[in-house]
């Protein structure tokens, strides 16, 4: 796809990370992690070719890419990211700068709305959830990813105790960061009944998540997060010591440790 003028709109949200530091690298590790559970879930929608999409949030718009091929020159896909830099436009796809919280959306327009890792946080999540149900066009499927940051079993094997001790002060201080932000570690889990408030019918939730070795996507995406806020998480009392054992240790091939568990939950807005 060529490249294609971004239209801006609303104010960006402060979020805790950041498409400043390494984003572009930090995104393709996201989408090594999480695109083929997300194409596998997308395919399950049943997407077709002429189908209207919105991908929220869309990163380094890998899934953009993809729903864009899915739906063929006949359908259309809206990109929309605070900071879409990273994502390619044109032809049958459209990039929008904006906030989702503020940004004004078609009624009743879109067949497929897919938001991975953006709801969990922002504080208006549920006014958010509302008002993309009210651009499903009859029929149309809503699916949400999140990120459950409750399960705190993500290490299963680390080369040293001190890797193991760094790995879980970088998942304290950062998760404290992450709520200081509006972020709510449990909502991936309460996303089907809150979809259900929300009128959404055939609501379906799944669990995703795989283990990883020191130097593959998974662990590296924890040491790319602890890099990028190494001053908020300093602050929070993870030492520069801690950062070095733990950068050791997820780029070890003897470490085996999860990424966060990710639920997927897509529902239905109802025909008529």
């Amino acid at each position: 796809m060529t490249s294609a003028t971004t239209e801006a709109v609303g104010t960006p949200s402060q979020y805790t990370f950041s498409n400043t530091f390494d984003a572009g690298a930090q995104l393709q590790l996201l989408a090594a992690i999480l695109d083929q559970h997300t194409e596998a879930v997308l395919t399950e929608t049943g997407i077709e070719p002429g189908w209207k999409c919105l991908d929220v949030g869309a990163g380094a718009g890998t899934i953009t890419a993809w729903m864009a091929d899915q739906v063929g020159p006949d359908g259309h896909v809206t990109a929309l990211d605070t900071d879409p830099q990273h994502i390619r436009g044109g032809g049958n796809v459209a990039v929008r700068q904006g906030d989702v919280r503020t940004l004004e959306l078609p009624e009743a327009h879109y067949d497929l709305i897919h938001a991975r890792l953006v709801l969990l946080h922002i504080a208006e999540r549920e006014a958010v959830l509302r008002r993309l149900v009210a651009a499903l066009a009859p029929g149309g499927v809503l699916v949400l990813s999140e990120w459950d940051g409750q399960r705190r079993d993500w290490m299963l094997h680390a080369p040293t105790p001190e890797g193991a001790e760094a790995f879980d002060a970088f998942q304290d201080a950062l998760l404290a960061e992450l709520t200081a932000h509006g972020a709510d570690l449990g909502w991936a889990r309460r996303v089907p009944s809150a979809m259900e408030t929300a009128g959404l019918s055939d609501v379906r939730a799944g669990v995703h998540s795989q283990l990883w070795a020191g130097g593959e996507p998974g662990c590296l995406l924890h040491l790319s997060n602890a890099q990028q806020l190494q001053d908020a998480l300093a602050a929070r009392g993870l030492t520069a010591q801690q950062l070095a054992v733990l950068e050791a240790t997820m780029r070890d091939p003897a470490t085996r440790a999860y990424c966060y568990w990710t639920f997927t939950t897509t529902g239905r807005r109802a025909e008529n």
